[in-house]
């Protein structure tokens, strides 16, 4: 299959639809009821397989440990919402400090955890040795 070329904003756009994809994809698994209510079911199969194929496709331009813990700290904070919200699931203070301490760790990955990349319209220059 071709490779989509994606710019870095890009690319994260496309991580947030992913996540967002599986957002949906995790409440229509809660609504499956273990898989017993069929238009849950094959919603859940649909979101979760389109979450894949598109965070699989934005990690040429995102290093996997940043889009991974990225796609993972964003999905466990929205389900642990959604928990609370939609399905009245309890959350105690440590559980919410704990989303706390992931929103943080996230935000300091995304902003420390990979080098700085070179811009794309200058050119590379690479110094020959002289033997």
């Amino acid at each position: 299959m071709k490779e989509w070329k994606l710019s870095k904003g890009a690319a994260y756009a496309v991580l947030a639809l992913s996540i967002i994809a599986e957002q949906i994809g995790t409440a229509c698994l809660e609504a499956s009821a273990g898989y017993t209510v069929l238009r849950f079911t094959i919603l859940t199969i649909l979101l979760y397989a389109f979450t894949y194929f598109t965070f699989c496709k934005i990690l040429s331009r995102i290093n996997l440990a940043v889009a991974y813990a990225t796609w993972t700290a964003v999905g466990s904070i929205g389900a642990t919402l959604m928990g609370v919200w939609l399905f009245d699931q309890p959350m105690s203070g440590k559980g919410w400090a704990s989303i706390a301490v992931m929103v943080i760790g996230v935000f300091l990955l995304n902003c420390f955890g990979t080098p700085k990349e070179e811009p794309a319209n200058e050119p590379q220059v690479r110094e020959e040795e002289e033997s």
